[in-house]
């Protein structure tokens, strides 16, 4: 069967120069940034599910293409026009809240064209709205729920075989009736050493392969490529969108010879200079994290990498052992300065900690990357000038300001809409960035977007009187200058002037 896998953008028209931009696939977490219409975007996060789906469907001798039109920043019309050319048996689609409305008129239009393909949709949105989804939508065929690798590969196989049994774990589909079964189950892998590793080599497109083209933020050096050492979470913060929808708290780690032998595949492959494990949480297993370290020290990687961790579990002898084997940077949660507020949002983080980790990673020389989040349950203006002040004291190298969006299957969004907060809500908005979806009691959508403002322009200014700062800013930006060049360096800023 010929298979399209895809991450198609999304784009909206802001003025005759700017254009709202969706980051998709490959993020847990759902935003859009603004930019020049003609300025190439530079924000890629690698899709995982959709590779690891790609290279199961290849071990089955499934034709599979690639279309990554978010990390190619490909117009709709071509995106069509390609598939159009590929003319697929099959439609593999990741979408998100935040896009799922223009996703749907893209399926439309292609079915328009293609009718007898069959379009699949995954992710974390349309898990919670399966049923709903495939009602209203004629142009979708089949839905999956949560983790949807072995779902899709299971379809894949069964309609390839004239197999008429679709009843499948983590699958919803329509019927020749026309009536929709839902699984009650959702997608699950026990062990996810039996996924394959991600089809790398079709990357953002089969014709076109580059891995280069995706990296984090924070990633230092090129080409930098993403990687995991685990899957899940086993806190239960209430906000958080994958971990709920995608996981349901269930943490699993592939094995530390997999993940270091994924490691030297990518350097002698791909020519990485970097490895960036983009965990839900990294520093969970502190056995785990000492374990992998001791692998790639042992078999003399000498490779830099960075990952998304925390201030919860890590501590000081996990922090050295990971500066150790060549960790330089990391990236952790703190989301709020209260510890009342970290309480209804199910975090089992003390403020104190999280800078105590701050400390121990510039001791080791790790740079740092805290994220904060304003508009959490129990916020007040109080409690926002709480997370404020914590975050000054913080010693991170860069910071994330976000707003905290409700997204659909999360504690958080059950809690609004029980107290009426969050009525008839417009998915389009829902991006944890300028827009704040939510009126609570205490603030309104505008203080929200107010504060955040204000906040990041503190922190600016309180990180650039810190001498120490300055000079880990200025080493790293000549690193980011001579690896990506002057727009790596200026980005931030430009960002910074839009507020």
């Amino acid at each position: 069967m010929k298979v399209l896998v895809a991450n198609p953008a999304t784009r909206e028209s802001i003025s005759e120069t700017k254009e709202r931009f969706f980051i998709k696939a490959g993020s847990r977490w759902p935003w859009s940034l603004e930019k020049n219409k003609n300025e190439k975007n530079t924000a890629c996060f690698f899709p995982f599910f959709l590779a690891y789906t790609a290279n199961l469907l290849i071990g089955a001798e499934h034709e599979v293409q690639v279309i990554d039109g978010v990390a190619m920043d490909m117009a709709e019309a071509e995106f069509i026009e390609r598939t159009t050319y590929i003319n697929p048996d099959f439609i593999v689609i990741e979408t998100q809240t935040h896009a799922i409305s223009h996703d749907l008129s893209l399926c439309k239009k292609i079915k328009g064209i293609l009718p007898d393909v069959k379009i699949l949709l995954c992710g974390a949105h349309v898990s919670i709205y399966p049923k709903e989804l495939l009602e209203e939508n004629s142009c979708i065929d089949f839905v999956t729920k949560a983790e949807y690798e072995f779902t899709v590969f299971e379809l894949v196989q069964r309609l390839e075989s004239g197999n008429s049994d679709l009843k499948i774990d983590g699958l919803a589909y329509r019927n020749e009736s026309g009536d929709v079964w839902v699984s009650e189950k959702k997608g699950y892998i026990e062990d996810i050493n039996t996924l394959p590793s991600p089809a790398f080599g079709l990357f953002p497109t089969n014709s076109e392969p580059d891995l280069s083209i995706y990296g984090d933020g924070i990633c230092t050096y090129r080409p930098a490529v993403t990687l995991h050492a685990s899957r899940g979470c086993p806190f239960k913060c209430d906000f958080c969108l994958w971990n709920q929808v995608m996981y349901d708290h269930k943490y699993r780690m592939f094995s530390t010879e997999r993940i270091v032998d994924e490691m030297e595949h990518v350097i002698e492959n791909y020519g990485a200079k970097e490895v960036y494990f983009d965990d839900d949480d990294f520093c969970i297993n502190k056995k785990h994290v000492l374990a992998l370290c001791k692998e790639i020290k042992d078999r003399g990687l000498n490779i830099k990498w960075s990952c998304m961790g925390d201030a919860m579990a890590s501590d000081e002898e996990m922090i050295r052992e990971m500066a150790n084997a060549g960790c330089i940077f990391m990236k952790f949660g703190v989301e709020s300065g209260n510890e009342q507020v970290l309480k209804n949002i199910r975090k089992p983080l003390k403020p104190d900690k999280a800078v105590k980790v701050s400390k121990w990673c510039r001791k080791y020389g790790i740079m740092t990357h805290a994220t904060f989040s304003f508009g959490l349950d129990g916020d007040t203006r109080e409690t926002m000038q709480d997370t404020l002040n914590l975050a000054n004291r913080i010693k991170f190298d860069t910071a994330q300001a976000s707003i905290s969006t409700p997204f659909p299957g999360t504690f958080y969004h059950e809690k609004l809409v029980e107290k009426g907060h969050l009525e008839a809500p417009n998915w389009n908005s829902f991006d944890g960035t300028t827009n704040c979806t939510i009126n609570t009691d205490e603030l309104s959508s505008e203080e929200i977007e107010k504060f955040r403002s204000k906040a990041i322009k503190s922190m600016v200014f309180h990180k650039a009187i810190d001498p120490v700062w300055q000079w880990r800013f200025m080493k790293r930006n000549y690193l980011l200058y001579k690896n990506y060049g002057l727009n790596a360096v200026l980005s931030p800023f430009k960002a910074l002037a839009d507020l």
